[in-house]
């Protein structure tokens, strides 16, 4: 009899366990980017535009999603769970990126967004991701297009696609160095695009 009092309350116990392990799941931490000061001191050119507007940024659909994606090797990737994007990353990116470009663009009104009417003597920067993470030592890529396009149908002249290739080396493996290094990474392309603007 005694064995099947045991049974019993192991029986009773099993559901007890299982909903306990449900709890104990880690809460997400949630990561945003950051606007990286210029490494010098930003100067005023007289061929930058007074206004410039971020018009298209597309992400790639691997990483366009909540999760901080890591990359294990040519052909496979890994979702951190529960390090996730504060907001959606396209956002995040683009005002991180116009942040970095006011920065660097002293006298020129950066807005995160063209609109639907983009006034005459605004220019219009667009930008295509083809990769943005990092690898499992924590190095992060950032491989970008992007292009100039002046607005309200001004009839100046439109630059580019440029493509750039940027590469921050890891400063650690877990998810909080790899969000600052891809802060960085946004912080060079943008040293890129504005010395291109500047032309």
């Amino acid at each position: 009899m005694d064995w099947v009092r045991g049974l019993r309350n192991a029986a009773l116990t099993a559901p007890l366990l299982v909903l306990a392990a449900c709890q104990s799941t880690p809460e997400s931490r949630l990561y945003t980017l950051a606007v990286v000061p210029p490494g010098g001191t930003a100067q005023p050119a007289r061929s930058v535009p007074q206004i410039l507007a971020l018009g298209s940024l597309d992400l790639p659909m691997l990483i366009d999603r909540p999760q901080i994606v890591r990359r294990i090797d040519g052909n496979r990737v890994e979702t951190l769970e529960f390090d996730r994007w504060a907001e959606p990353l396209a956002d995040g990116l683009r005002s991180t990126l116009a942040g970095d470009l006011s920065a660097r663009l002293p006298g020129t009104t950066v807005l995160p967004t063209a609109g639907s009417n983009v006034a005459e003597g605004t220019a219009v920067l667009a930008v295509t991701v083809l990769r943005f993470d990092a690898d499992t030592t924590g190095r992060v890529l950032l491989d970008a297009q992007w292009s100039l396009s002046p607005g309200g149908g001004s009839g100046g002249r439109k630059s580019g696609p440029t493509r750039e290739i940027v590469e921050v080396p890891s400063a650690g493996t877990g998810p909080d160095a790899q969000v600052r290094a891809m802060s960085q990474a946004v912080g060079a392309l943008a040293d890129r695009i504005a010395a291109g603007v500047r032309r």
